[in-house]
């Protein structure tokens, strides 16, 4: 499948505290299969914690939105969800939003996946 961005939406239930648990092993597992992971593992330490500070206040989280071929965006909106948007291979976007639909669903965190929605709200925009 080709895709240039994942979205994974949650069910109206879940708020951004029940993703505490399963953040780390999510986080990881993009910087992993993207090919992010740096060498220096006290920094995406410090980006984990920032992220599951907000968390655990029930806030939206910043995610991974750095320079490289793959980010995970938590988007400001009113539902709790995030997309892994690439510029690279697509068929990799879709690859990668799959394995983290895994991770989740080991979690319980009952959700579902779109593909390419950032091109529809871009086509909607432009009409």
């Amino acid at each position: 499948m080709r895709a240039r961005s994942g979205h994974i939406k949650f069910d109206k239930k879940v708020k951004w505290k029940n993703l505490v648990s399963s953040f780390r092993p999510l986080f990881l597992k993009f910087l992993e299969e993207t090919q992010q992971l740096p060498e220096d593992m006290e920094s995406v330490d410090v980006l984990i914690e920032e992220n599951l500070r907000d968390l655990r206040n029930n806030r939206k989280p910043e995610g991974y939105n750095r320079e490289g071929l793959m980010r995970m965006i938590f988007p400001i909106s009113n539902q709790v969800e995030f997309y892994v948007y690439g510029r690279g291979k697509t068929i990799e976007v879709a690859r990668v939003t799959e394995q983290l639909s895994r991770i989740l669903q080991k979690y319980r965190l009952k959700h579902t996946i779109e593909w390419d929605r950032l091109k529809v709200l871009a086509d909607k925009k432009d009409a």
